[in-house]
């Protein structure tokens, strides 16, 4: 689970990212990411009614989640990241949900080896 100091909770946030920030996308998982101020990264999950019905929208929010715990480490802590889940990502697999994310944050330049 992700701490709170690192979650994106308000809308406003989300406004905000999706207004000043930049677009990625990678095979079935977009990126939107915004420069900050604020030293701990924050990261949110946007996935949409077109993924499944809510147990399948909430199992791909947890895998998402899964993912980056494991590769929060090497992330640049100097954006604020919305993850966009695509339909066709439900059913791909942790570890493809994983490469998916470390590909698209290598396409931005904010991962770090």
């Amino acid at each position: 689970m992700i701490n709170k100091q690192n979650r994106l909770k308000k809308n406003r946030h989300f406004k905000f990212i999706y207004k000043h920030g930049e677009t990625k996308y990678s095979g079935l998982l977009g990126l939107v990411f915004a420069k900050t101020r604020i030293k701990p990264i924050k990261v949110g999950f946007s996935v949409s009614k077109k993924i499944g019905k809510s147990h399948i929208r909430n199992k791909t929010k947890r895998r998402l989640s899964g993912a980056f715990m494991q590769i929060k480490n090497n992330i640049a802590s100097t954006h604020n990241l919305i993850f966009v889940a695509r339909p066709g990502l439900e059913n791909s697999t942790f570890v493809e949900i994983k490469q998916y994310m470390i590909d698209i944050l290598k396409r931005a330049k904010l991962y770090v080896d």
